[in-house]
């Protein structure tokens, strides 16, 4: 079920930033010069952001900092301290 929701999020974004790239290029008056580069970060941003944030909704807890806070503490001794 979440493949289809990630998918579902991931083409609003693409169409968000599409429009968001036409917008920028009608304030600016001309085409933007490295047009592609732009899309790329805006898209990059906005979809890391989004993910992380719908990660964090969907599987509250699942953090890799609370697995390790978790792990100190079902092993009763911390981590650092062991030789290697």
């Amino acid at each position: 079920m979440e493949i289809i929701l990630f998918t579902g999020v991931g083409i609003v974004l693409y169409l968000a930033c599409d429009r968001l790239l036409a917008l920028l290029e009608k304030v600016h008056g001309e085409p933007l010069p490295g047009r592609n580069v732009i899309f790329f970060v805006l898209i990059l941003a906005l979809s890391l952001s989004t993910f992380n944030l719908m990660s964090s909704l969907l599987y509250p807890g699942e953090s890799p900092q609370h697995d390790n806070q978790e792990q100190q503490a079902t092993d009763g001794r911390d981590q650092s301290t062991q030789p290697h």
